[in-house]
């Protein structure tokens, strides 16, 4: 186990140490870009609602009074890795992309009865887009170039503690505290392409934005055992309005080949602008319902099988805003809503004592879902919408009776406006993650000699 944990603290420091590309969407140049990066793998089956979600074999750092629910003796490992691939259309043009990056590092742990821990690594807003356009001049044009790229990530470490466990109610608090840090870039190119030449001379303006600063977040679950085999969850977090300090650097140049920077003259050039950008106020609101039905028999053997709702709401304050770096800057951002819904399904919940009599399929979790955003951007004086559908699988890798599991999900979206004309998109996501947990070595046990 030893091993297994600094294996997992290698890859992770290997992985972040350079900047990776999280976003491919044109949307992403606005504000600070996608917020959260790609999806989680145990949470887009459901529709992505995120924060409903609190059992003992899913390290949900989404909602921070989760980490108390894992199992005694049993840390779980999580990691994701998501892929997208979009197709854009807009005024009859046409054009593909894809992305693919890592998802999330983390761990958590139980501790003394009723405390949790969590740590790790994930994105906190990415930036990916690139798009150009052509003026033509005489036998020649002029030719636009835009692009951005970049992410802030977040390196985190949350604690939640369980304030109430009596006659099935259920009362868990927790809180997020991290540490933001990378950087998000915006570049244009323009410059004169003569009749039947590959490289241009133009010129290249940069702005460059790098954050460090401190974040938090707050979570709380309740449950109430309603009856014997009914639970019914209430999840709520609060990520309020908080400053992201700053560095600013702006740059102006001139290029024999704009696409080499090897050939660039600096014009001007202004690295010593501190100031602050802010989060987005978001509040996300979350129901739960699951049933466990009582034993029935199959044809050879008897299930427990159990069934769960998952409904979450989600207010983002996008109108709150924040950029010192522009002075003239007007925010013209509408506040967006998220409103998510989803089912799972597991055949046989006590999986791993009846592991013998039960076959593969009836250990895998079955999820599906559906989710609608009202995006915080203006197109044509409407509001951009985000429709997605999900589904996926859980399935359990029970060698010595752990509580691993390999989660797949997948999800096909459409974003954009009722404009036929305005700038659409549509996606596929696929997602993978890799939750490990000890088997025959459980952690935290008082070792006795006969």
């Amino acid at each position: 186990m030893h091993r297994l944990i600094l294996s997992f603290l290698l890859v992770l420091v290997a992985t972040f140490s350079f900047a990776q590309k999280g976003s491919n969407s044109p949307f992403s140049s606005y504000g600070i870009g996608e917020i959260g990066g790609l999806n989680h793998a145990s949470f887009i089956g459901i529709g992505n609602s995120t924060i409903t979600m609190v059992d003992s074999t899913t390290l949900n750092f989404y909602n921070p009074s989760s980490y108390q629910g894992l199992a005694k003796h049993q840390p779980l490992f999580s990691i994701g890795v998501s892929s997208k691939f979009s197709n854009y259309s807009e005024n009859g043009i046409t054009s593909s992309s894809n992305v693919t990056s890592i998802q999330h590092f983390a761990m958590a742990f139980p501790f003394a009865k009723r405390f949790g821990l969590a740590f790790g690594l994930k994105p906190f807003s990415t930036r990916g887009y690139e798009f150009s356009s052509r003026i033509k001049v005489g036998a020649d044009s002029i030719n636009y170039v835009y692009e951005g790229t970049g992410n802030i990530n977040e390196a985190f470490a949350g604690l939640s503690i369980k304030t109430l466990d009596y006659k099935g109610a259920k009362i868990a608090l927790g809180a997020n505290f991290g540490y933001l840090f990378g950087q998000i870039t915006n570049s244009r190119k323009s410059g004169l392409i003569k009749t039947g030449a590959s490289i241009y001379a133009g010129g290249i303006s940069t702005k460059l934005i790098q954050a460090k600063s401190f974040h938090y977040n707050f979570g709380l679950t309740y449950s109430q055992k309603i009856k014997e085999n009914h639970t019914l969850a209430l999840s709520m977090v609060m990520d309020p309005l908080q400053k992201i300090n700053a560095k600013y650097e702006e740059g102006l140049f001139y290029g024999a080949n704009v696409n080499d920077p090897r050939f660039y003259d600096t014009l001007s050039f202004n690295d010593s602008v501190n100031g602050n950008l802010s989060t987005i106020p978001t509040m996300t609101i979350g129901l739960s319902y699951e049933l466990n039905f009582k034993a029935r028999k199959d044809k050879t053997n008897q299930l427990n099988s159990q069934i769960g709702f998952h409904l979450s709401y989600t207010m983002e304050e996008w109108s709150k805003y924040q950029n010192t770096f522009e002075p003239t800057y007007i925010n013209t951002f509408s506040n967006s809503t998220k409103l998510t819904f989803g089912i799972q399904y597991l055949p046989e919940t006590d999986y791993i004592r009846n592991k013998a009599m039960t076959k593969f399929h009836q250990r895998i979790k079955y999820r599906t879902g559906i989710y609608q955003v009202n995006m915080p951007y203006i197109t044509n004086g409407e509001q951009v919408k985000d429709f997605g559908t999900t589904f996926g699988f859980g399935i359990p890798i029970i060698i010595q009776n752990s509580l691993s599991s390999l989660n797949l999900g997948f999800s096909i979206g459409n974003r954009g406006t009722s404009d036929s004309n305005a700038l659409k998109e549509r996606y596929y996501g696929f997602n993978i993650g890799i939750s490990i947990a000890p088997g025959a070595d459980r952690w935290f046990v008082k070792r006795k000699l006969n």
